[in-house]
């Protein structure tokens, strides 16, 4: 056991608008924002800490039923992702490795990570398919 490890399982920081939603039913923690995922809408909060960042919050809530695709990259010799695609987002410029700089988009590095992307994959899968 390191000096900085810990057996405690990591808590997720409180959604930005989880007084309005509540708990939410699935949570990532990706590499620079996290995924909230609720019955009708996903999250994605980028607050970073920082000092010039203090008291800052941005994030981005999604329409479950405005997502009209989503894609998984595993973790391997670049960090995975969970992109979301939604009506207009198809025009976006960015591709190849600029994607990880895409507001819609969730980039993790383990594979831990991927398999908790993979169920929020399959939570939204069943609601955009109904």
């Amino acid at each position: 056991m390191g000096f900085f490890s810990s057996d405690e399982p990591k808590k997720a920081p409180p959604c930005p608008i989880e007084d309005i939603l509540g708990a939410p039913k699935l949570y990532l923690d990706g590499r620079g924002a996290n995924l909230y995922v609720y019955d009708k809408c996903v999250v994605i909060d980028r607050t970073q800490g920082g000092l010039f960042n203090i008291g800052n919050r941005t994030y981005k809530v999604i329409p479950i039923k405005y997502i009209i695709a989503m894609q998984i990259k595993s973790t391997g010799a670049t960090t995975g992702f969970l992109e979301f695609s939604t009506y207009g987002h198809e025009n976006t410029a960015m591709q190849g490795f600029n994607r990880v700089d895409d507001e819609d988009n969730i980039n993790f590095g383990s594979e831990e990570s991927a398999k908790v992307a993979r169920e929020i994959l399959e939570f939204i899968l069943k609601k955009i398919m109904d």
